[in-house]
């Protein structure tokens, strides 16, 4: 394709990718004199007027996303037929290309991409846009590692070509979450999923599931376990394998939460993993120094100084240390002293906190150690010494012993809190009450989760607290505000559901349209959004039909205009007398009935009829009366 510049600024200079449905140029704008990447709609799609309109509404959407790791929209337009889109132009290769060129990656270079194109998704998430086509296509690498997503909001997946059309499918299918594969909407969870998979295609250049066609591929995204990334590359740790076959979950509840968390799980992974294995080498050691036999060292060593000098490798201090018969002797040295230490401790706490009967105890005397020296010349000393010397004490309350003796405090039975985001308190509540544990519900709006849907929790998953603490939980009554975009052109009964699922009323007004098929919505009262709980009403199309207004007793110059305009034919206007009137309407009014004012029609009031039909219409003519 020779330069050309769309609507004479954007200038397209050479292919740098291309699509199913789009063809993407490295271009330059004209105007602000930088280099930009513009996406071209492929024409077999410009006559699809549902695609485009939700092309323009979503590419629209994107715009308004401004984020580091998320590739800016400049501008939505047309040139002629063509359609397409300016975006921020990354100077970089895709990562399905540095898969090819470096996979697999390390976990720490998995990681180190996969944090920013979370931090992408959760930052569009929160802002109630859902991507629908995480691919390695579609995460851009600059120079120095920074990654960019691309293709936000402009729906390309099984939502929009049939799976088995050549050149549409493929790309896309082998990344879908299984709800998309069924044919359910997209949520939050499907971006998680496709970056699992992401993440696996990175950990073993390969992707998880592989078929002869893309609709089984989808199949095996529905109903087949992945191979164990370890399989593949056996470099893989258990934790990461865990992390990465917890984003594959079928179901979006078992997934993590967030991309973020996938994140969090995979950049912290060997840190839990060395506090594990700290713990289990602190509880496997002790015994392990004890009771093995000593084993004579074969270092050569001057008597008197083995273990001098350098440190031993780590498999070799152990022996050396216990080698040494003068260090033997210190240990069991010291261990007698710690035992007497004990006992001494156990003497001091036993006698003093009063476990012994009481009734054995003397009568209860204060007894304070002085030096000798100090000591009052009538006080006769202690037998056994000379140093300590006794008082009267001073006198208890009635009823209280002269030491207390404190009631030890029970140890409280401990629970792990569990991971509640993301279900549903049904879904919860019996292993909630299992662990003991109280739920306390506050309801928050939110964009992404729907209604009944656990958004937080404090504490957090994963502490441990008291059997039967409380467990603050958030739950999502969705939106503040609901957005009614895509609601127009919808079918009456489809309109009504959705909203009324999300918890708004529902009024119709039929209304005829020339252009909307009968039966569905041609448009919404208020437009663009309501508040939660609100009401909405629906414009209904009767087809390419006009309604006969009710015009009884207005002036009929004024009924004739607004028929005609209405798309009727007036036909006749007659005047009819008062005694006319009556003969048919026997109670009509003649004296407070206004002159000129129309009585009747040959068409119903209200009724809806073919646009071009005819009418008659009678209005009353006082005339001398």
């Amino acid at each position: 394709m020779q330069a050309r510049a769309l609507n004479g600024r954007y200038r397209l200079d050479e292919r740098i990718g291309e699509g199913g449905m789009a063809v993407v140029y490295r271009g330059y704008d004209l105007v602000l004199n930088r280099v930009v990447a513009v996406k071209v709609l492929r024409d077999q799609y410009i006559s699809d007027s549902n695609f485009l309109r939700r092309f323009e509404r979503e590419a629209q959407s994107a715009a308004r996303l401004s984020h580091p790791h998320i590739a800016n929209v400049y501008d939505v337009g047309q040139d002629g037929h063509t359609r397409y889109i300016v975006m921020e132009y990354v100077d970089g290769p895709n990562l399905k290309e540095l898969i090819r060129r470096q996979g697999p990656f390390s976990v720490d270079g998995a990681a180190f991409i996969i944090r920013q194109v979370a931090e992408a998704l959760d930052y569009a998430h929160a802002h109630g846009l859902v991507h629908r086509d995480i691919k390695p296509q579609n995460i851009l690498v600059d120079q120095n590692g920074h990654v960019k997503v691309v293709d936000f909001g402009i729906a390309k997946g099984l939502s929009d070509a049939n799976l088995t059309e050549d050149g549409t499918g493929m790309g896309t299918v082998h990344y879908v979450s299984p709800e998309q594969a069924r044919g359910a909407q997209a949520t939050p969870a499907s971006d998680v999923y496709a970056t699992g998979v992401v993440l696996y295609e990175m950990l073993t250049k390969r992707l998880p599931f592989e078929a002869d066609t893309p609709v089984g591929v989808a199949m095996q995204h529905v109903s087949a376990n992945p191979p164990p990334p370890s399989q593949f590359n056996p470099a893989i740790p258990p934790e990461v394998e865990a992390i990465v076959l917890r984003a594959l979950a079928k179901n979006p509840a078992d997934r993590y939460p967030s991309a973020g968390a996938l994140a969090d799980a995979l950049d912290n992974w060997e840190r839990a993993a060395t506090a594990d294995s700290q713990a289990t080498r602190v509880i496997s050691a002790a015994p392990a120094a004890v009771d093995r036999p000593p084993r004579r060292s074969t270092a050569a060593a001057p008597p008197g100084r083995a273990g001098r000098g350098a440190p031993p490798p780590p498999s070799a201090r152990t022996q050396v240390f216990r080698d040494d018969v003068g260090c033997v002797t210190w240990l069991i040295g010291s261990a007698i002293l710690i035992g007497l230490v004990g006992l001494v401790v156990l003497v001091f706490n036993v006698g003093d906190f009063g476990f012994f009967d009481p009734s054995n105890r003397p009568t209860p005397t204060a007894t304070a150690t002085v030096p000798a020296a100090a000591a009052s010349p009538t006080a006769e000393p202690s037998p056994t010494s000379t140093a300590t010397a006794t008082t009267p004490a001073t006198p208890s309350p009635a009823g209280t012993p002269g030491t207390a003796t404190p009631t030890p405090s029970p140890t409280p039975e401990m629970a792990t809190v569990p991971w509640l985001i993301g279900s549903t308190l049904d879904q919860v509540e019996e292993t909630v009450s299992g662990l003991g544990f109280t739920l306390v519900e506050e309801r928050v709006y939110h964009n992404v989760e729907p209604p009944g849907t656990i958004v937080d929790q404090e504490p957090r998953a994963g502490e441990s607290v008291p059997k039967g603490s409380e467990i603050l939980v958030k739950i999502s009554i969705g939106p503040e505000f609901i957005s009614l975009q895509g609601i127009p052109g919808l079918p009456r009964a489809q309109a009504r559901q959705q909203l009324e699922q999300l918890g708004l009323t529902v009024n119709e007004v039929e209304e005829g349209s020339a252009t909307v098929p009968r039966g569905n919505v041609i448009r919404t009262e208020p437009t663009s959004q309501v508040a939660n709980g609100g009401t909405v009403t629906l414009y209904i199309s009767v087809g390419d039909q006009i309604q006969v207004p009710n015009a009884f007793g207005q002036p009929y110059p004024q009924v004739v205009a607004a028929l005609e305009n209405a798309g009727f034919v007036v036909e006749s206007v007659v005047p009819q007398t008062c005694e006319q009137i009556q003969q048919s309407a026997p109670d009509f009014d003649c004296e407070n009935f206004a002159d000129g004012g129309v009585v009747s029609a040959t068409l119903a009031w209200g009724s809806w009829v073919p646009r071009g039909s005819s009418i008659a219409i009678a209005y009353y003519d006082a005339g001398d009366d």
